[in-house]
């Protein structure tokens, strides 16, 4: 899939751990981050953001768009949403 219209093509990175909880919840649930890290895979040929393929990048995980294509899901994130280039 080739993005377009300045969106990012990204995979999120999963962190490591997590709390035990004493509530009980649905085993697919996750408790979604504000932000998270995730690596760059593509971009839009009009992204003006200077971030180039396998950066990793902090995002708003709130505007992340999971869209599902021939069974596989793609994340994709319009480049105002990336908030900075981890180096």
């Amino acid at each position: 899939m080739k993005p377009c219209n300045r969106f990012l093509l990204i995979e999120p990175i999963e962190e490591e751990g997590g709390e035990t909880s004493k509530v009980l919840l649905p085993e697919n649930f996750k408790k979604k981050s504000l932000y998270i890290s995730a690596k760059v895979i593509d971009t839009a040929s009009d992204c003006k953001i200077e971030v180039k393929k396998n950066q990793i990048v902090l995002v708003d995980n709130s505007m992340v768009q999971e869209v599902e294509i021939n069974k596989k899901t793609n994340y994709l994130v319009l480049e105002n949403y990336i908030l900075g280039i981890l180096t």
